[in-house]
């Protein structure tokens, strides 16, 4: 596939032909088509390496001819598979039938509740998984009677550490926990469906003690497998099995998922998680340092995280760091600010770019409804420009953070009615005004995902 020789010529100036050598030319192309690559690797430690180094480069670098993304799913040779292999070099009369086989996401064994850093944002989920895990009391048997848990907030807020740190202290206290992306779940309904093996499908989920299954609002409007998440939940509520589900918006915004579903969400706790401020990323970037034991001069912390403000986007920029410096066998000198700069150059420019500005919110916002930019910035007083002007002005103040006297500057208002305006999209948020937190919801996704 040329688009993938091409990212990985493009890897070996980056990285160095060693590393490309060692750990991407041995994934096996499987299939592939305009927006799919189908990878296989030998061993656990590969698909690991893929998804901590690469995962993030191929969503930004792999792109077809009609300059869509390419998206990659990767596997670990199945014992079976290989067996095959071997059978077929020494064929035999008769060769079995294929097994259906469910390959569950990996589980990253480093993440835990002690590497998670908790603030005021998201320390009630933090509590309640530590301990409905029993990770503070060591207890095999969950203390706390919600269920399901559901944690939302948008990317970024630890959803995954938190649900991934779950999963650790329960299997090491012995309970069979099963830990899935809801994209994951989709594919295994799908193969069950098409090899006819429905009821495989079903003892592999529902025979367990904990369900932890992430980003759920992917499900929209795949009835099949709402339908199996329906039964496989209702099977394991009644048995007395957690739930964990995490997504990016509250059950009340899920659009595209059936009633019933939204209604089984809600009968544990909701818990909102929200993005670290300045102190909690540097508490991320800390603990990250002491890990690794690369320690960091006052300079360049302070230009990690005044260049990339949430962990998302820190923890990358790190690990990068940590790499190049060591393949460009600077490790061994003090590592100055410049160099920081050199080695991380393409990370910066691509943080530039998705940068949040006043700009790109209302020119988001105009998008949204239809109308442009100048129309929110203009005098006009009509439904049809103060509504979105008064949800643009309320995102630069919660997305942004800018005084109203600011806000004030960039849309030539007062600041008294800045203060108005905001306050009164807030009223309409937790109202659940479907006006209001409707489209302001969809435009925070839009502003989480496109590229600005």
């Amino acid at each position: 596939m040329r688009a993938w020789e091409e990212f990985l010529a493009k890897q070996e100036k980056e990285l160095g032909i060693e590393t490309v050598q060692k750990w991407l030319r041995p994934l096996k192309i499987v299939r592939f088509d305009a927006c799919n690559l189908y990878l296989e690797a030998s061993d656990s430690f590969k698909v690991l390496w893929f998804e901590e180094h690469m995962r993030h480069l191929v969503q930004s670098n792999l792109f077809n001819n009609s300059h869509k993304q390419i998206k990659i799913h990767i596997s670990m040779t199945a014992p079976q598979v290989r067996a095959e292999k071997e059978e077929k070099k020494h064929p035999q009369a008769h060769l079995p039938a294929p097994v259906f086989q469910l390959q569950f996401d990996e589980i990253d064994p480093a993440i835990s509740f002690e590497s998670f850093v908790s603030s005021k944002g998201n320390l009630l989920a933090y509590k309640l998984l530590c301990e409905s895990s029993g990770y503070e009391t060591v207890s095999k048997k969950p203390l706390v009677s919600f269920n399901p848990i559901y944690l939302f907030g948008r990317s970024g807020t630890g959803k995954t550490h938190l649900l991934m740190a779950t999963a650790n202290a329960l299997k090491a206290v012995g309970n069979q926990v099963v830990y899935v992306r809801a994209e994951t779940f989709t594919e295994h309904v799908v193969g069950a469906i098409r090899t006819g093996e429905m009821q495989s499908f079903r003892r592999a989920y529902r025979h367990i003690d904990t369900f932890l299954i992430d980003d759920i609002e992917i499900f929209a409007r795949k009835s099949a497998t709402q339908e199996e998440l329906f039964h496989t939940f209702n099977t394991l509520h009644t048995a007395g099995k957690q739930i964990i589900l995490t997504s990016n918006v509250s059950p009340q915004e899920l659009k595209g998922i059936e009633p019933r579903l939204v209604s089984r969400f809600e009968w544990g706790i909701s818990i909102p998680l929200q993005l670290l401020d300045r102190e909690g990323v540097l508490a991320v970037l800390m603990k990250k340092s002491q890990k690794m034991k690369f320690p960091l001069a006052e300079t360049v912390i302070d230009f990690l995280l005044t260049t990339f403000n949430n962990p998302k986007s820190l923890t990358r920029a790190f690990d990068a760091l940590v790499l190049r410096t060591h393949l460009s066998q600077a490790g061994h000198a003090a590592l100055t600010l410049a160099a920081a700069k050199q080695l991380l150059q393409d990370l910066i420019r691509e943080e530039e770019k998705a940068t949040l500005t006043p700009g790109k919110i209302i020119r988001t916002v105009a998008e949204y409804y239809g109308i442009r930019s100048d129309d929110i910035l203009s005098k006009s007083q009509n439904r049809e420009c103060a509504l979105p002007r008064q949800l643009a002005m309320h995102l630069c103040r919660e997305q942004l953070k800018l005084s109203y006297m600011k806000i004030g500057d960039i849309f030539a208002r007062d600041h008294s009615t800045v203060i108005t305006s905001v306050k009164q999209v807030q009223k309409g948020v937790d109202g659940k005004n479907n006006e209001i937190a409707g489209p302001l919801n969809t435009i925070l996704k839009r502003l989480e995902t496109i590229p600005h």
